[in-house]
C-alpha cells in the first residue's frame, strides 16, 4: 500500500491582496490538490529604509479583507475599534522565503509554487533569486505570473511597449470562488509552521526604527474595496479634471486618480484600471455620439491618465533590467558625487525630512508627505530636487523619509 503523501500547491501573497485578476489564485483554483496561501513578514525585506508603518497597516487592511473574502467571514472588531490578529484562511509567517519554504517543504511536500512576479528594490530582487534556486534544488515547480506589464529577462526594450499592450489587453484572470477555494485550503492551524503570526503591526515587527512605525494620520485606507470604489469616482466624475489638474498641489488631491498607493501593493490590477479606463473612453465616446451633453475635457483627460500607466510599466522595466540603478547614477561618471567626506549634512537632512528649511513650498510638501503619506508626483520630484541639488545630499541616503 503506497504511503506517498500528496504534494501541496502554494499561492505566495507578496504585493497582491486582492481576488481579482489574481493569476496564482485562479490557477490554483483549478487544480486538485490541497493548497496555501502564505504571506510572509519577511526580515531581509522590512529591514530596508523605505519600510513605514504606515505600509505595514495599509497592507494588513487588504490582506485582512482578502482573508475575509476566502474564509467566508466577517470579524467584527473588538472593544476600542481594535480588528482580530487571527487570520482564519491565510498563513502568515514572521520569517523569510527559503526559511519557511524549506520547513513547509519538509511538513507537506510542495509540488508548485505560485506567485506574481515582483519588481522592487534590490533586497526583494536578491530574494526572488534565493528562491528560485531553492526551487530548482528541491524540485518545486516555481511560476511567477506577470502582473504589471514589466516583462522578465526582456533581451530587446525596443519590444517593451508591444508586451505590454499584449499583456494589458489579455482578458483577466477568472476571479477564484472562495467557497470551491476552501475546499481544498489548509490552514496555519494544520500546518503548524514556526514563526507562524497572524497579522503583525508594525510596533511587532524590530526590524523597522521606533521612529517609523507610527500611522500617517490622514493617510488612504487599503484595501481591494476602497481601491475599487476610488476607481470608480475617479472614472464616473473626477477624472474629467485630470489632464489640468494633476500639476497643482491643490487640486491634483481630487483630480489625480488617488490609485498609487493601491497599485503599488497590488491591492488593484494594473490590468483592471486600463481596461475599466478604454472601457469609460467609449461609453463617453458612444455617449456624445448619441447627442448626450458630456461636460469636461474627458477624451484628453482620460488618455493622458493611460499615458501615465504606461509610464508606469515603462520605469518599473527599467528598474527590472537594472535593478543596481536604486544604489548607483544612471552614468557611472557622476557617482562619487555627494559622496565625499563633509558632503552628507545631517542637520539639513532633518530639516527637509522634518519640513523645517524655510523654504515655504518645500516645507508644504514634505508636512503633507509626514501626515497623509502622499503628494502628486510633480511636488515629489521637486522636494526630492531640492534635497539633492539644493541641499546637496546623496540620494541614497533620504528615500527612507519619502
Amino acid at each position: 500500500m503506497s504511503t506517498e503523501v500528496q504534494p501541496i500547491e502554494v499561492v505566495w501573497l507578496k504585493r497582491d491582496a486582492r481576488l481579482h485578476d489574481h493569476g496564482p489564485l485562479a490557477l490554483v483554483s483549478q487544480s486538485t490538490n490541497p493548497f496555501v496561501v502564505l504571506y510572509l513578514y519577511e526580515p531581509d525585506q522590512l529591514q530596508a529604509p523605505t519600510v513605514h508603518g504606515s505600509h505595514i497597516r495599509f497592507y494588513n487592511e487588504g490582506l485582512r479583507e482578502l482573508d475575509d473574502k476566502l474564509s467566508g467571514m466577517r470579524r467584527p472588531s473588538s472593544e476600542g475599534g481594535a480588528q482580530s490578529k487571527d487570520l482564519c484562511a491565510i498563513t502568515s509567517c514572521y520569517a523569510n522565503a527559503v526559511e519557511t519554504l524549506t520547513a513547509l517543504h519538509r511538513n507537506r511536500p510542495i509540488g508548485r509554487l505560485l506567485a506574481h512576479e515582483e519588481t522592487g528594490h534590490f533586497a526583494s530582487y536578491q530574494r526572488d533569486r534565493r528562491v528560485r534556486r531553492w526551487c530548482k534544488e528541491n524540485g518545486v515547480r516555481c511560476i511567477e505570473l506577470n502582473q504589471s506589464g514589466v516583462t522578465r529577462r526582456l533581451k530587446d526594450r525596443d519590444d517593451f511597449s508591444a508586451k505590454l499592450n499584449e499583456f494589458l489587453g489579455k482578458a483577466q484572470y477568472p476571479t477564484a470562488d472562495p467557497a470551491r477555494i476552501r475546499q481544498r485550503l489548509l490552514t496555519s492551524t494544520e500546518l503548524n509552521l514556526p514563526n507562524s503570526c497572524g497579522i503583525l503591526n508594525p510596533e511587532d515587527i524590530s526590524e523597522i526604527p521606533e521612529e517609523d512605525r507610527a500611522d500617517r494620520k490622514e493617510r488612504q485606507r487599503g484595501g481591494e474595496t476602497e481601491a475599487m470604489a476610488i476607481l470608480e469616482t475617479f472614472l464616473r466624475r473626477r477624472a474629467q479634471e485630470y489632464q489640468k489638474g494633476i500639476s497643482s498641489p491643490n487640486t491634483s488631491w481630487s483630480s489625480c486618480s488617488r490609485l498609487s498607493p493601491y497599485l503599488a501593493w497590488g491591492q488593484i490590477s494594473v490590468r483592471h484600471v486600463v481596461q475599466a479606463t478604454k472601457k469609460r473612453q467609449a461609453e463617453i465616446k458612444a455617449q456624445r455620439a448619441a447627442g448626450a451633453p458630456i461636460s469636461g475635457d474627458w477624451g484628453r483627460s482620460l488618455g493622458a491618465f493611460l499615458s501615465r500607466m504606461h509610464w508606469r510599466s515603462h520605469f518599473m522595466q527599467k528598474l527590472e533590467v537594472e535593478p543596481l540603478i536604486e544604489k548607483r547614477a544612471m552614468h557611472p561618471a557622476y557617482n562619487h558625487l555627494r559622496r565625499q567626506e563633509g558632503d552628507w549634512n545631517q542637520e539639513y537632512y532633518e530639516a527637509w525630512a522634518e519640513g523645517r528649511t524655510g523654504f515655504p513650498f518645500v516645507d508644504a510638501c514634505m508636512r503633507c508627505l509626514i501626515n497623509c503619506g502622499w503628494i502628486n508626483f510633480r511636488m515629489r520630484a521637486m522636494v526630492v530636487s531640492f534635497a539633492a541639488y539644493n541641499l546637496w545630499l546623496d540620494w541614497r541616503n533620504f528615500d527612507s523619509a519619502l
